[in-house]
């Protein structure tokens, strides 16, 4: 007859998603796209820092209102947020920041000079997107912000 007990479900064996060894993978890799991301970040400011005259005068055929003061903008928010998302500081916050400097990139550099500014912004793009949507993975020094009550 039938046995309840005997009967295994989802609930007994755990969703795929929630088992202890998959929590393990995909924190890793969540640890990994948010490193990645950062440095990239990180690495895109400091480029921009460097040379930042050029991309003032670029940012002017892009058609950028105040070029110089835009880009500084810009280069300070991948900077800064670049560095909190390498070190793990408010994760999916410094995500959608680093997110939408990316979208502004892809929207002025890639639409009038194509290549590495489109490329490299929509990858900067859907990896901020995967952060944002299921957080900085392990290793984080501060995983969320909350507002002190």
């Amino acid at each position: 007859m039938f046995d309840p007990q005997s009967q295994r479900n989802l609930i007994d064996l755990g969703i795929p998603e929630t088992t202890r060894r998959s929590r393990g993978l995909n924190v890793v890799v969540l640890l990994f796209v948010r490193v990645l991301v950062g440095v990239a970040a990180l690495v895109v400011g400091v480029l921009n820092v460097r040379g930042h005259a050029v991309v003032a005068l670029h940012a002017e055929e892009w058609g950028l209102p105040a070029p110089s003061l835009l880009t500084w903008i810009g280069v300070v928010l991948l900077v800064l947020f670049g560095l909190m998302l390498t070190l793990g500081v408010a994760s999916r916050l410094s995500a959608f920041v680093v997110l939408v400097v990316a979208l502004v990139i892809v929207a002025t550099a890639g639409r009038v000079d194509g290549g590495a500014p489109l490329i490299g912004g929509a990858l900067l793009a859907v990896g901020c997107l995967i952060i944002v949507a299921r957080g900085g993975g392990a290793a984080q020094l501060l995983d969320r912000i909350d507002p002190i009550l």
